[in-house]
């Protein structure tokens, strides 16, 4: 099951924020998107697939959300086919899934994704290697 392959990767300790990245129960419980910034915005706006400006839109408020980290992890490990999710789009997060898959940790395949300027995904260039 591609989730258990996913959940293996996972590493760290119960604080969201750690660059070592979260703990599989942590992600699971969800209880991190209490504190995420968009909860105060339309829920349209993260799952707008049709127009580029709203999804840099959308991505331009996670840049400073306090749980960007976990964000996008959760979109990795359970594989969201929808929606921004830390920052990136479906096509964004594709390029880091085969990191994954390739057997690079979770946590060093999302501090790689937020270490470079937001906007820079597949659709501006392409994957990290």
């Amino acid at each position: 099951m591609r989730t258990q392959t996913a959940l293996t990767a996972l590493s760290g300790g119960p604080d969201l924020s750690r660059s070592t990245g979260p703990v599989p129960r942590d992600l699971a419980s969800g209880g991190w998107k209490e504190y995420g910034t968009c909860r105060q915005t339309d829920a349209e706006l993260w799952f707008a697939e049709t127009s580029r400006r709203v999804h840099a839109r959308a991505a331009s408020i996670c840049d400073d959300c306090p749980v960007r980290r976990p964000c996008l992890a959760w979109a990795l490990v359970f594989d969201e086919p929808f929606g921004t999710w830390g920052g990136f789009g479906a096509p964004e997060r594709r390029p880091l899934r085969k990191r994954l898959a390739r057997g690079v940790p979770l946590a060093v395949v999302v501090d790689d994704a937020l270490s470079r300027p937001s906007g820079l995904g597949s659709a501006a260039g392409g994957e990290i290697a």
